[in-house]
């Protein structure tokens, strides 16, 4: 019916774009509709993390009232006596400043000294915090213990969770909240509206939560707080509706589209001739790959002419394609295999070999040959190289240049003769090498595997053999065969790796604080805040273990964030009790390559109304070296804002006196390396007077660390020194544990110190 070549095409195209257009509007359907279903499901994710972070806060700004009200003296001693009248005024004076529903205070058997509401105190203990129903109503509450300092009393204070409440809650997290009881299905507090409250109240006493939201056309995320249930709902129409739209627009789009099309195939129908088909099947071949067929077209006219163009470029594309192939598969320079098709290949062959070895050659020093004496120069020692081992191994089976100074060859004897071995590597790193007709002498490292008792694929026998690689640059050594088990710390970093941005995302670190004293006198000056890591799996991980890791990802300015915000926060509640501590944090390089880094440790600051001068910031010499321009105007900021900056671990870096000079700090942390020895190394003590004679002629305060006997800390402070901090005072501790030293210990070093 259709004949002409031209219907046939139009007619073609209609078919095409209406397919295209249908078949995309389908897509854009399904994917817009889950689209919706994860944004439902990624704001209720988030609400619910809103809401629980708030209900957090919360729960510590009471922490922090019903603490501020066991501590205060009057109320201790109004407690003591059993003074109730004073008891009840201090209470309600205290809930109304800070807005509490409910008050109590027990003794330690539970017997009630005065109370808002009738608790259960034997249940009010064994669950000092949370959310409980009391009375018909739910509070979130807080026990605090009452001490005088033995424990006399337990106070405990709550917030009423109304309806106030939760439409308070639902303007902060864009999401309905419902707080239920799981025994009797009735509403302590919802942001819904009644009808909605109705519903859900008639769905939970029929125990079909689900369909009344299907019905309500809600989605929601359902949590239970012991014995209350809360219900996290948005309307889901609400939620798709941009989605809708878009799906109308893309139709209009789409239509209009498909209008154009039809126009230009019917254009383009009209003018395109018999010669096509040839030119299509012609480029049909070309696409799957042949290159071997002409394109045959005797017309004289622009199709002819077209043809010429066409052989032309199939000729070209054969030829590059050809090249192509080879580039993928090879190392221009050397023209050996590449890693890529080492792999391929070795790996076929360990299916087909039942035992075989494999070789690692690396050229020791090969960037500093380039930075040295030039690329061209260091393209010759890779040619020279490659050459030789071809040479001196000739029975092997596979040569690659696996990267810039890698090489790799294989043999399928497993059973080969170590000393020839030895003897043709040594024969192999023989020197001196002539080079462009310049004496060069080389060093190499070698790692050996064999297979199949040191891997069954590529990936795993080549690291083993770099890691023996490694093992024997470590023991200064030619070559080194592969020990099981020696790569079990590259695997931890893996781990390490992996999990790291979890424990961050979890606040799974924890931070523990090492108490500074004057060296004179003993007194507490101050703390340093030290991160510590304990995982499920991988146990302790040590800061020295993910810290350069966290460089190396990136991780490592959230880290330095959380350290940072949790420090600071610590300090304000010390402060708030009355502890004036300083407080020093560590940074990294990375750290101070950030240009956020003053404007977000003085937003912290003022954030806290917290003293800058109160806040030390430690940087290594080697986190300085990395960039002593940049890392000099940092701290330079840092300084201007009011915060002091010590140079940490200093006298194992890089840094120069002509660089201490010039860098803006206030104090330096020797390195406890020479201080561990201080009492029988003369040496050590000749460094540390020493050092402490330059830090105080450049106006700086000196801090030793690890002090760990009383006779380092005598020659310290014979020689004048500022500042010691380490494990003959204290380990690292806990914040709660902080305190307990700075009340029972601490004192104990000053009573010492003055006898």
């Amino acid at each position: 019916m259709f004949t002409s070549f031209r219907t046939r095409l139009f007619i073609l195209f209609l078919v095409l774009a209406a397919s295209v257009l249908i078949a995309t509007l389908a897509a854009v359907t399904v994917a817009t509709s889950n689209q919706a279903e994860r944004t439902v499901e990624r704001e209720l994710g988030v609400s619910e993390r809103v809401l629980t972070e708030l209900l957090r806060v919360r729960g510590e700004q009471l922490l922090q009232a019903a603490q501020v009200l066991a501590d205060d003296f009057g109320f201790r001693e109004a407690v003591a006596v059993g003074d109730r009248a004073t008891l009840i005024s201090a209470m309600v004076n205290h809930g109304d400043r800070i807005g509490t529903q409910l008050m109590a205070l027990y003794r330690p058997d539970g017997t009630e000294l005065a109370s808002t509401h009738a608790l259960d105190t034997q249940k009010m203990l064994a669950q000092p915090r949370g959310v409980q129903v009391i009375d018909g109503g739910l509070y979130q509450l807080v026990t605090v213990p009452v001490r005088a300092p033995d424990l006399i009393a337990y106070a405990t204070l709550g917030f009423v969770v109304d309806d106030a409440l939760a439409l308070s809650l639902q303007r902060l997290t864009n999401a309905d909240l419902s707080f239920y009881s799981e025994m009797d299905h009735s509403i302590f507090a919802s942001s819904l509206v009644a009808e909605q409250q109705q519903g859900l109240a008639a769905a939970l006493r029929a125990d079909d939560l689900s369909q009344w939201l299907r019905g309500a056309d809600l989605a929601a995320h359902v949590t239970q707080f012991n014995e209350t249930g809360l219900l996290v709902s948005t309307s889901r129409k609400d939620a798709v509706q941009g989605y809708v739209e878009l799906r109308q627009q893309y139709l209009g789009f789409g239509l209009a589209a498909m209008l154009v099309a039809l126009l230009l195939a019917f254009i383009t129908a009209r003018w395109i001739h018999r010669p096509l088909s040839e030119l299509t099947k012609a480029a049909k071949r070309l696409g799957k790959g042949d290159f071997t067929a002409p394109i045959q077209i005797k017309q004289r006219d622009e199709f002819g002419r077209l043809g010429d163009a066409f052989n032309r470029m199939r000729s070209a594309i054969a030829e590059r394609e050809e090249r192509i192939l080879y580039q993928s598969k090879h190392d221009l320079l050397t023209e050996l295999p590449n890693r890529s098709a080492f792999q391929q290949t070795f790996n076929t062959r360990i299916r087909a070999t039942k035992k075989g070895c494999l070789l690692v050659v690396n050229i020791q020093h090969f960037r500093a040959i380039n930075d040295r004496l030039g690329q061209r120069f260091g393209d010759q020692v890779l040619q020279e190289v490659a050459q030789r081992l071809q040479r001196l191994f000739p029975d092997a089976q596979q040569f690659a240049r696996l990267a810039g100074d890698e090489f790799v060859l294989t043999t399928d004897s497993a059973e080969q003769d170590r000393s020839e071995l030895a003897q043709k590597l040594e024969q192999f790193a023989r020197g001196p090498w002539q080079i462009g007709g310049t004496s060069y002498r080389l060093e190499f490292r070698c790692g050996l595997v064999c297979y199949p008792q040191h891997g069954s694929d590529s990936d795993t026998l080549i690291r083993r053999a770099e890691l023996a690689a490694h093992a024997a640059h470590q023991q200064s050594t030619l070559w080194t065969e592969y020990q099981a088990g020696s790569d079990e710390a590259y695997l931890r970093r893996l781990q390490i790796l992996q999990a790291l941005p979890e424990a961050i995302e979890r606040r799974d670190l924890h931070l523990h604080y090492q108490p500074k004293l004057a060296s004179a006198s003993g007194k507490v000056l101050g703390v340093e805040a030290l991160v510590r890591w304990q995982h499920p799996q991988l146990g302790v991980v040590r800061p020295d273990e993910f810290i350069p890791l966290a460089e190396q990802s990136g991780d490592i300015l959230r880290v330095s964030r959380w350290v940072v915000e949790t420090a600071l926060n610590q300090q304000q509640l010390w402060l708030e009790q009355g502890h004036q501590l300083h407080m020093a944090i560590n940074l990294s390089a990375v750290d101070l390559q950030s240009e956020q880094l003053v404007d977000f440790i003085q937003t912290q600051l003022q954030q806290r109304h917290l003293l800058p001068q109160q806040l030390t910031l430690e940087v290594t010499e080697s986190a300085v070296m990395a960039d002593p321009q940049l890392a000099t105007a940092r701290l330079q900021q840092l300084r201007e804002i009011g915060v002091k900056v010590a140079l940490d671990d200093f006298g194992t870096g890089y840094a120069s006196l002509a660089q201490l000079k010039q860098l803006p700090i206030d104090e330096l942390k020797l390195d406890q390396s020479f201080i561990r020895e201080l009492p029988t190394s003369p040496q050590d003590q000749v460094i540390v007077h020493s050092t402490l004679a330059l830090a105080h002629a450049l106006d700086l305060q000196l801090v030793a660390e690890g002090v760990e006997e009383a006779a380092a800390w005598q020659l310290l402070r014979d020689f004048d020194c500022d500042t010691v901090q380490g494990y003959f005072f204290s380990r690292p501790l806990a914040a709660p544990e902080l305190i307990h030293w700075l009340q029972q210990q601490a004192p104990q070093l000053l009573k010492n110190e003055s006898t």
